[in-house]
């Protein structure tokens, strides 16, 4: 997930303000899944164990699974974004998320500044 070919093609606050909605898409999906099982294991409070309880019970733990995958997702999506988001302002002139992308590899981009063109690199 290398986040150099979109902030290529968007450039960085464009990148950045996606990053943050897909994120909170996440955690609203995160809150859903979480209540629906809540809500599924007190309907199964009230049941007799058997056959419906068992598939009620198999639900509730595919949701509390789908939540706990959403929260991850969250969390990772924002702390990447948050990360790029601190190394973005241009150590000559201060500018902020105002870059071109110059080279990139697997673990680091060096980026160009659209007003002073320094360069630097992002890790």
């Amino acid at each position: 997930m290398n986040p150099a070919g979109s902030i290529g093609k968007l450039g960085f606050r464009r990148w950045y303000e996606r990053q943050l909605y897909a994120s909170h898409a996440w955690l609203v999906a995160c809150l859903v899944s979480g209540f629906g099982m809540f809500a599924l294991l007190e309907d199964l409070a009230g049941r007799a164990f058997g056959a419906q309880a068992a598939i009620v019970l198999m639900v509730a733990f595919a949701a509390g699974a789908i939540a706990w995958y959403a929260l991850a997702r969250y969390l990772r999506m924002l702390l990447r974004a948050q990360h790029l988001a601190e190394r973005s302002t241009c150590e000559a002139c201060g500018t902020y998320g105002l870059y071109r992308l110059v080279g990139a590899t697997p673990r680091f981009m060096i980026v160009s500044c659209r007003k002073c063109a320094h360069e630097w690199r992002i890790d």
